[in-house]
């Protein structure tokens, strides 16, 4: 009887227990679901804990194990059900009893009640951890693909030392395109930061321009061991901050285009005494400083030497050695390629298998005229650059940028040279009414294009220059990547006998065949699309033909300047459309008339020309004209019965120039000039000579200067009367110290509500005044830069002190006791005298002159200067013949040797 009540009871009583937990489903729902809450409640609470700890592992830069952040998701997963199950009940006790849900209902909220509690029991119990976090498995140094690194040891020892110091967080190096910044950066990664065990981990990254946020996020995160699934980037980047925070790291960001948040990213930005760095590479510079970047490296390209030999490495010794003539073109091409490695490289390969001089000859020819035609520059070189030329924010840059392909290789642009031709083709407006406000905007143009490495420095800050590749991707750009290329003629400084025949100028958009040797035009070509035609730096150029330019009805830039033209072809009243034109230092005398048809010209450039005569009316005619320089050019004009040339009226008569350069010949016109508010203001330089009636001039208080705020140059020659050029400041600044405190404070209040005079005057010319004296009167030309007297052969020192002025100088010495000493060009920075025959010392014999700007002192055929007794504390080179300063009178030993390292020769 047991035996078959033990197997009953083993049948039946899981029957038994279903049909009690299915009843007890529906009829006692409410206590399954408060135990549910309470075992949930408890796990929670554990939850917390683990939690806490885990936060605190990880602001030890440590991270949780896999066991606890499986348990912590499963907790977290279930409490959402759990809320869920909670909510349904609550939801099903408000309903009225009509809408009460059935037991089937009831019976499957209960039943998932009973399971989450279970499942909650059962979380509690894994819920025991011997440890919630792990240090993380970092790998600290990573070996980049490297290539050999030739001519950096300076600038890889320089980045070394930025980045072993303290006083710099971040470190950026900045350069073209192709230079290497990529090569330097793996090679620094590679041999100065591997092992080194200071450094807890060093990580690259090469950015790029379509960079993602994530994607670095990652790379540093999967470098350092951290896993992140299912977090926010914000959340990421609290927990790389805190991880880096705790580290002595370096970070390599190769290839940034823009300026990257670290606070997003979750870098901590290194302090000055962190051993934390960031190194990052870029094009542009201005990302260097927009990221705070206090130490910018400029990454040059190579000098001659390591160029050669990279250039000579891949095209192979065995190839060098063949030929002397082959070795002497490839010398020629490899100067071609400026240095930058991405081309030596490149053209070198191309040219491995090139065996004969004539092909490379040929190669020289196809770099010079249609670079891209050379094997890999395209794809390898071109495209690289042209990424630079896309990231330009405007089509003004890109179009600015393009137009200094014209001028030759290696060119040395004058910034107002580009500038006027840009105005002239309308890439830079003329919103702003004042001119110089126009070439501000000019050179902030250039600016930007420097910035993002696609223009170099000049000979100096007023010019700018193209590298050779630069060059070479903006003509293929301009020639439509090679498919059209004639739209851009361009055989700028290539030595030219005859320029190309008409049938090549037909497509053409802009061409330029300046600094050749060009002597005649002697085609007609049509030119329909043609905007700019450059002409210039063609010394012999002395002839073109009739109608030359009769074709041409979309001409907006003609350049004539530094040719032997000495009248311009008819048919220039064709060009319609013409903006500017430039016949500087050209030989022409005579203007013709029907140049008084260019109604829409706006720059008419005639200075350093032997210009006689000027057809009344053309001048007024040109209504649109903005600048007209005519220094050292006519300057005949008639003001009443004075001069036989062009009326003075007509110059006035154009209400839209803006700037002037002008050559007087008359005190009368001189007169008209200053009293013509619009024309006076519009002047930036101007040449007086010939004036034999004018006695002397006064600067800067006379009234003639008082309209001229933008004058920045006075050149005054031959005039053979001028006794006097009086310096007198006194009116616009504080007069002498002898005056009474109160006095000198009402004046210096009354300066100050006044405009100041010639406030940009920066240069003045003293030629052929034979007769002339220097004298002062006080004050001071604040402003002035530069002072040239050539051939003044009366002058016997550079400054001759007034009577009056040295008699309260006297005054002032016996009250101060340091009068002696005056200033009256306190920013002058360079002197140059030549030609003075009687000239006998630079200071007066009543008082010291003091020079605190002046940086160069040029001396030439100046016999009777025995002494150089001047007080310039900026002095730096003094520029004079051998036997002129072997020659020189000192007071002591001590004297010569402070002045004996600035002595420089002259050429």
């Amino acid at each position: 009887m047991e035996f078959v009540a033990s197997i009953i009871d083993t049948v039946f009583r899981p029957l038994k227990d279903y049909f009690a937990r299915t009843v007890g489903y529906v009829m006692s729902s409410g206590d399954y679901l408060d135990s549910m809450v309470h075992e949930m409640s408890e796990l929670k609470s554990k939850r917390d804990d683990v939690q806490r700890m885990v936060d605190a592992a990880e602001r030890q830069g440590m991270e949780a194990t896999s066991q606890v952040t499986w348990w912590l998701e499963r907790v977290s997963i279930l409490d959402g059900r759990v809320e869920a199950i909670v909510l349904d009940f609550q939801e099903r006790l408000e309903l009225p009893p009509e809408q009460a849900p059935g037991l089937k209902a009831t019976y499957l909220l209960s039943k998932m009640a009973d399971e989450a509690r279970a499942e909650a029991v059962d979380l509690k119990d894994k819920g025991e951890f011997q440890k919630v976090a792990d240090e993380l498995v970092q790998l600290r140094f990573e070996e980049m693909p490297s290539a050999p690194v030739l001519g950096r040891d300076a600038l890889l020892q320089e980045l070394d030392t930025c980045v072993r110091g303290g006083d710099v967080g971040i470190v950026g190096i900045y350069g073209i395109a192709g230079v290497g910044k990529t090569a330097l950066l793996n090679k620094f990664n590679n041999d100065f930061l591997i092992n080194s065990p200071d450094i807890n981990v060093a990580i690259y990254i090469e950015v790029g321009k379509d960079y993602n946020l994530d994607d670095i996020q990652r790379i540093i995160g999967d470098r350092l061991g951290v896993s992140w699934e299912n977090r926010t980037p914000k959340e990421r980047a609290g927990v790389l901050y805190r991880v880096l925070s705790k580290m002595n790291f370096v970070l390599l960001l190769d290839d940034v285009w823009e300026p990257l948040n670290f606070r997003m990213l979750g870098i901590p930005v290194p302090k000055h005494s962190s051993k934390s760095k960031i190194v990052l590479t870029t094009r542009i510079e201005d990302v260097c400083d927009r990221m705070d970047v206090r130490r910018k490296l400029k990454m040059e390209c190579l000098p001659w030497e390591p160029a050669w030999e990279l250039f000579r490495e891949k095209v192979g010794d065995h190839l060098m050695s063949s030929s002397p003539e082959i070795r002497h073109q490839a010398q020629a091409l490899a100067t071609k390629c400026g240095g930058l490695p991405l081309a030596l490289i490149t053209v070198g390969r191309a040219m491995a298998s090139k065996r004969t001089a004539k092909e490379w000859k040929h190669a020289i020819t196809v770099l010079k005229i249609a670079p891209w035609q050379l094997l890999g520059m395209e794809l390898d070189v071109l495209e690289p650059l042209k990424k630079s030329y896309d990231n330009l924010p405007s089509d003004k840059l890109r179009l600015c940028l393009l137009y200094c392909s014209l001028f030759p290789e290696e060119f040395s642009i004058s910034k107002d040279w580009i500038i006027g031709y840009c105005i002239g083709e309308g890439f830079i407006d003329d919103l702003y009414t004042e001119m110089d406000e126009i070439y501000n905007k000019g050179h902030d143009l250039l600016g930007d294009l420097k910035i993002a490495s696609l223009l170099e420095k000049g000979e100096d800050e007023d010019y700018i220059k193209m590298h050779p590749m630069v060059r070479a991707m903006a003509l293929w750009i301009a020639s439509d990547f090679g498919e059209k290329e004639t739209k851009w003629l361009v055989r700028a400084g290539v030595g030219l006998k005859e320029a190309p025949g008409a049938e090549k100028w037909s497509d053409a958009e802009r061409i330029s065949f300046m600094r050749n040797n060009i002597l005649e035009l002697y085609e007609k070509p049509e030119c329909p699309l043609l905007k700019t035609l450059m002409l210039q730096g063609n010394p012999g150029l002395d002839k073109i033909c009739d109608g030359f330019f009769q074709f041409m009805p979309s001409l907006r830039v003609l350049d004539l300047s530094h040719t032997s033209i000495s009248e311009l072809p008819s048919g220039i009243s064709s060009l319609v459309q013409l903006q500017y034109l430039d016949l500087y230092n050209t030989n022409i005398r005579s203007l013709p008339r029907e140049l008084g048809s260019l109604a829409t010209l706006r720059f008419l450039l005639l200075s350093h020309m032997p210009l006689e005569m000027i057809p009344g009316g053309v001048i007024c005619s040109l209504t649109m004209l903005q600048v007209l320089y005519m220094d050292l050019s006519y300057g005949d004009w008639k003001v009443g019965a004075t001069g036989n040339g062009v009326e003075f009226q007509e110059l006035e008569s154009l209400r839209r120039l803006k700037a002037l350069d002008i050559t007087i010949q008359s005190p009368e016109a001189l007169e008209r000039l200053s009293r013509s508010y619009r024309l006076a203001g519009s002047t930036r330089n101007i040449l007086i000579k010939t004036c034999s009636s004018m006695t002397k001039i006064e600067l800067p208080t006379s009234h003639l200067w008082k309209n001229m705020t933008n004058l920045k140059r006075v050149w005054i020659a031959s005039c053979s009367n001028l006794a006097e050029v009086i310096i007198d400041g006194s009116k616009e600044t504080v007069g002498s110290n002898a005056l009474p405190r109160a006095i000198l404070q009402a004046r210096a209040e009354l300066v100050d509500e006044e405009q100041p005079i010639l406030p940009t005057l920066h240069d003045i010319i003293l030629q052929g005044l034979h007769k002339v004296k220097i004298i002062y009167k006080g004050g001071c030309l604040q402003n002035l830069s530069s002072l040239f007297i050539w051939y003044c052969h009366g002058l016997e020192e550079l400054i001759t002190v007034s009577e009056e002025q040295d008699a309260a100088a006297s005054g002032g010495e016996q009250a101060s006791g340091a009068f002696r000493v005056i200033t009256p060009f306190p920013n002058l920075q360079e002197l140059y005298l030549h030609g003075l025959a009687k000239f006998r010392r630079l200071s007066s014999n009543t008082c010291t002159l003091h020079f605190p700007s002046l940086q160069s002192l040029k001396i030439v055929e100046c016999p009777n200067l025995k002494k150089l007794k001047l007080s310039a504390g900026g002095l730096n080179v003094i520029q004079c013949s051998r036997e002129w300063w072997d020659g020189l009178e000192w007071d002591d030993a001590e004297v010569r040797a402070s002045y004996e390292d600035l002595f420089r020769p002259l050429h």
